[in-house]
């Protein structure tokens, strides 16, 4: 047994000073076979400070504290984003790796298990200045541990200063790193660096160099390497929908509601695809639960297995808000056009409508009906139909900028509601200026 560690930043003047190399990232030798991607989490951490994310995100369902941030750092080496790649406000997109590599995400395990079982737990204790290690070989599996008293862990330490405090999530990324076969990198900007930045949340995004590390290892993501872009629930049926899918003898994977000692996936195999390999229709097991599914088509290698999305038996995803029509240029010469923040989800309370084209310092109100329309008003044209509600006044910066928060919950879930600003302009010859529109379907 080989144990990698990462230690805490002693020695830092010497990468310092050390010329940054052309190529920094280094392997353990060895890569994760097909029937090794699973990881779990064994959510033993005594730090109440471990289970302070209470709110859950719509691509993580189910999940939160400890186990929640150790999944986002499994997703970020992913080959795309996961669902919609947000719910991390330390960086844009979670899912970077871009490699034919993707982690099976199966939840909770029921010990801390053997040193091949691919598990994430704490251990008591501490070791000179380690945080965390993990332990290979690689081929038959790894398990990795956080030391107890190494510091005070914490599930989202932004708001805090303590030194002592350290992100359970930026340092379960770097030791998922090792997992799949990365050792130590040479270049101090990357998140394999052998000591650890500050409290660990900059390790939260992998970079440049460890990009490219895992892209060595398990080659850059092939474009026929299947797709899953989003699912439907119908009666007892999931209809999982992509592209690059097999004709015939597809598996879909599920998270285990009740994991396997080995972390094997819940698989429903010998299934056909539809519409030119876009659509697969899959009964929905019993033992389906929150987690990610994956397709893997005929062929092995990591470019047969699907990226991983977002799946909760109970509720299909949010739908994408679109915007549509066009705005009307404000006297300015400025158009409203507008765009959208985050996912339109109650939960998750992250969604925004905003513009920069507005005029400055004017007043405006945020508009919204549950109907489109396509009426000439004002000198330009009314893009939701009636009865509209004034959901939100709003007053532009002094660069004509406005950023604004629906109230969805004022509104049925799966309802769609359509939404349009409109706008003091003085110098317009009706005093009106108007945006462009958005739909937005309401969801959990």
């Amino acid at each position: 047994m080989r144990c990698i560690a990462i230690a805490a930043s002693v020695g830092l003047g010497f990468w310092i000073l050390a010329p940054l190399p052309a190529r920094g990232y280094a392997f353990l030798g060895g890569a994760l076979r097909l029937d090794q991607r699973d990881v779990r989490v064994f959510d033993n951490f005594s730090d109440p400070e471990a289970r302070d994310s209470l709110v859950e995100d719509p691509n993580f369902p189910g999940a939160n504290g400890a186990t929640l941030a150790i999944w986002k750092a499994a997703v970020e080496w992913g080959s795309e984003a996961h669902g919609d790649g947000l719910g991390d406000p330390s960086q844009g997109v979670l899912g970077s790796g871009g490699a034919n590599f993707d982690f099976s995400w199966q939840g909770h395990a029921s010990s801390v298990g053997g040193p091949n079982d691919n598990i994430v737990s704490e251990i008591a204790g501490s070791s000179f200045g380690v945080y965390a290690f993990t332990e290979t070989p690689i081929e038959d599996g790894w398990r990795i541990r956080f030391y107890s008293d190494a510091a005070v862990w914490e599930d989202d330490p932004r708001d805090s200063s303590d030194p002592s405090f350290k992100d359970i999530q930026g340092v379960a990324t770097h030791e998922l790193g090792h997992a799949l076969g990365l050792a130590h990198s040479a270049d101090i900007t990357a998140t394999m660096v052998s000591f650890l930045v500050h409290n660990g949340i900059p390790f939260r995004s992998i970079e440049a160099d460890d990009i490219a590390g895992i892209q060595a290892l398990y080659g850059p993501r092939a474009p026929d390497k299947p797709h899953v872009g989003t699912y439907e629930l119908g009666a007892g049926v999931v209809t999982v929908r992509g592209h690059g899918f097999s004709a015939g003898a597809n598996e879909v994977w599920f998270t285990r509601r009740s994991a396997l000692a080995d972390g094997t996936p819940l698989k429903v195999t010998g299934l056909p695809s539809f519409d030119g390999g876009t659509r697969i229709e899959v009964p929905l097991p019993d033992e389906a639960s929150q987690g990610d599914v994956l397709v893997h088509k005929q062929g092995g290698g990591g470019s047969s297995l699907s990226n991983a999305f977002p799946f909760d038996p109970g509720r299909a995803p949010c739908p994408t808000p679109r915007l549509y029509g066009t705005a009307k240029t404000t006297s300015q010469g400025t158009v409203p056009a507008l765009y959208l923040q985050g996912r339109p989800s109650v939960s998750a309370g992250d969604f925004r409508i905003a513009t920069d084209g507005g005029v400055p310092d004017q007043f405006g109100v945020l508009v919204s009906s549950g109907a489109p329309a396509a009426l000439p008003f004002r000198g330009g044209t009314r893009w939701i139909g009636s009865p509209f509600e004034r959901d939100q006044v709003f007053q532009f910066d002094f660069l004509g900028g406005a950023n604004l928060t629906p109230a969805l919950d004022a509104h049925p879930i799966g309802a769609t509601r359509y939404y349009q600003l409109w706008f003091h302009d003085p110098g317009d010859a009706h005093g009106t200026g108007l945006s462009d529109a958005a739909a937005v379907s309401v969801c959990p």
